[in-house]
């Protein structure tokens, strides 16, 4: 994973639920990249039981995924 996706990660971890929101909001991330951060980050799904729960496979969560973590290494 690239350092900017892991800071990323990092910094949604460990942010308080309004600054989770705020930066989600300021990132512009599309319904479902939001949905799927959600489910990680928030309630700590892994990614196969989020595909599950999301009709789709594993590389597509995955590919979601970094391109809202990209998104909000941005900010």
């Amino acid at each position: 994973m690239k350092d900017s996706r892991k800071a990323a990660r990092t910094r949604l971890k460990e942010a308080t639920l309004a600054e989770y929101k705020a930066w989600t909001l300021a990132a512009n991330l599309t319904p479902l990249q939001r949905k799927i951060l959600d489910l990680n980050i928030c309630k700590g799904r892994s990614i196969s039981s989020i595909a599950m729960e999301l009709f789709c496979c594993e590389a597509t969560v995955r590919n979601h995924l970094t391109q809202a973590y990209d998104k909000i290494a941005k900010l």
